[in-house]
Formats: structure tokens, C-alpha cells, sequence
């Protein structure tokens, strides 16, 4: 049972009902069949929390790509205690099989440049989600190897190209550094400090924790999981009270970086804050301006899917309370 949630008071319930409830009609409006779970945390409190096709509180749903930005925040506190030096050391440094040469660019990659999916390296995202690069690297018992071996077709920090490659260097490099896998250094670090609880996540011959871009996996977290996760950005790194990542960091991973101004370190930026997105709509939304963290989780078709929309909705609807 966690109950480390505050639910709005009668009064701002009140407020509540009368701004946000039409998010419903909104929903129906839209026909958004697929969502699954929306929740508002507010100064800390959880003002609007629905469910749709037999979600609960309790029930948890594939986070996609918002893997990314939880490796972004475990890089942080691998920074923030001395695990990783700093963020401009070349790659190579923790991963040997870029320090053989076999790229002219390879000893230029550094972290930074995989934070910012500015790495260089050749992608090819495939169709629908589905990328032959990636069936190739899972069926190899090596899968930092494999990445060495893949061309580098663009200067490292010259050009934004999102990217699978870039995320699943970082997850490599934890787990070399730490000598453990980048789970069990995000459920030590992060998960356990907010009271989630979550399955290993999957990983590689060569110990490289990834979330598997086909098919289940065992990243699946709850709207109010992933709440946790907002509020650790909103508060700059303190989740009631404790320091997880430092302040820092934060500002560092929400500022624009040089070749994409809507991208921080591996988090979606707007004019009004930032985001953790994952494929097929799973979204954590961060407005300080309104001290709110909004959550959408829904259910992914093979084709991509955004509600950033409702989330705009609720700010409008936020602006009345």
C-alpha cells in the first residue's frame, strides 16, 4: 500500500470538479478510446486522477520511451556521486570497444552527446516502431560491440537524431562503472527512495539493462509511479523531502540543447516545461509555472500516438484554480 499521497482538500475538490471534469468530455470528444489513466498532481497533491478501460490506481502500463528519461536522472546521480566524472568525458573512457579505433570519431563521443541524442552514430528507425538495426544488435551476444561496429555518420554534437543507440550506451555505461546492471542502480537510487516497485527490466548476454522496443516487457509502472518520477523534476531533484539527483542536474537536463531547442538530456521541452514520453502516449508532463505534473498513460497501436493535447486542456482548466 503507498501512502505517501495527499488527495485535495473538500474545497479544492470543489474547484476541481468544476474545472477539470469536462477533461471526460473532452476525452469523448476526441475519441481516445486507448487512454488508460490521467493524473494531476498539483502542489504536491493529487487533484484529478481517472481511469478508463478497467485501469485502477493500481494497475500499471508499459512506459515506453520515458525509460530514457529515468536513465537521464540515474546518469545524474551517477554525476552526483562521483560514479561518472562529469558529463564531457569521451565514452570511450568507460566503454573500451570505442577505444579501438575503429571509428575516426568514436574518441569524441561523450556523454553529453548521448543525452542529447547527438552522438553521430547511424540510425535507421525501421517502420511502425520496428527497426531491423535493433532485431540485429538483440540477436548478438554483444551489444556494445555491435554498436562499435555501426558507422558514425555524423560528427558527435553536430546534429540531433533521436535515437534507440544513444540511450542504450548510457544504460551500458552505468552498468560498466557500477559493476551492476542500470536497473538495479535505478531501483537502489530512484525506484526504492520513491517507493516504486517494478520487475528487471530486461538486459543483454553483455549485462546491459534496455526496455525492448517490441512485445511486453517489465517496465511497466502506475499513473501514480510515474507521478513520483514528475515531481522528483519539479522539486529539482527532492521527493518529499529527500534529495535524489541534485538541482544541477535538473537545470543542466531542462535546458535546450545546441542542435535541438525542444530537447533537454533525453526529456521533451515546451514553452511550458518538459516532458518524459514514450511511444504510443505515454507522457509525464512537468509545469512549474503551475506547479503541476500531468500523467497520460494509454494503450500503444503499432502506429505512434500523442495526447499532449489533453494535457494542454488541463493547463487551460488549471488556470481556474
Amino acid at each position: 500500500m503507498d501512502n505517501q499521497w495527499q488527495i485535495s482538500t473538500p474545497e479544492e475538490e470543489n474547484m476541481k470538479s468544476d474545472s477539470l471534469n469536462n477533461i471526460d468530455d473532452y476525452l469523448k470528444q476526441k475519441q481516445y478510446r486507448l487512454v488508460n489513466s490521467i493524473l494531476v498532481i498539483r502542489n504536491g497533491k493529487i487533484v484529478f486522477e481517472q481511469y478508463y478501460n478497467q485501469f485502477n490506481k493500481n494497475s500499471k502500463n508499459n512506459i515506453k520511451s520515458i525509460w530514457k528519461s529515468i536513465v537521464s536522472i540515474i546518469i545524474g546521480i551517477c554525476v552526483d556521486r562521483g560514479i561518472i566524472k562529469n558529463l564531457d568525458e569521451p565514452i570511450c573512457n568507460y566503454l573500451e570497444e570505442f577505444s579501438y579505433n575503429k571509428h575516426i570519431y568514436h574518441r569524441v563521443i561523450t556523454i553529453r552527446h548521448l543525452l542529447t541524442m547527438t552522438s553521430g552514430i547511424h540510425w535507421n528507425s525501421g517502420i511502425h516502431y520496428s527497426s531491423p538495426m535493433m532485431t540485429q544488435m538483440m540477436r548478438s551476444n554483444n551489444w556494445v560491440d555491435f554498436l562499435s561496429d555501426i558507422d558514425v555518420s555524423n560528427c558527435p554534437g553536430n546534429k540531433f537524431v533521436y535515437k534507440e543507440w544513444d540511450a542504450i550506451l548510457l544504460s551500458a555505461i552505468i552498468g560498466r562503472v557500477t559493476g551492476k546492471t542500470s536497473y538495479e542502480i535505478c531501483n537502489e537510487f530512484l525506484y526504492r527512495p520513491l517507493n516504486i516497485k517494478s520487475k528487471i527490466w530486461p538486459y543483454s548476454p553483455d549485462n546491459v539493462s534496455y526496455i525492448v522496443m517490441e512485445g511486453e516487457s517489465n517496465s511497466d509502472l502506475s499513473a501514480r509511479d510515474l507521478g513520483k518520477i514528475g515531481l522528483v523534476l519539479l522539486n529539482n531533484g527532492v521527493f518529499k523531502g529527500k534529495r535524489i539527483v541534485s538541482e544541477e542536474y535538473i537545470r543542466q537536463a531542462t535546458l535546450s540543447s545546441l542542435k535541438n531547442s525542444e530537447y533537454g538530456y533525453l526529456l521533451w521541452l515546451s514553452n511550458h516545461g518538459y516532458s518524459c514520453r514514450g511511444f504510443g502516449g505515454q507522457e509525464v508532463n512537468v509545469y512549474p509555472q503551475y506547479k503541476t505534473v500531468v500523467v497520460i498513460q494509454a494503450t500503444p497501436t503499432p502506429s505512434s500516438k500523442s495526447y499532449y493535447d489533453i494535457s494542454k486542456e488541463i493547463i487551460l482548466a488549471m488556470k481556474d484554480f
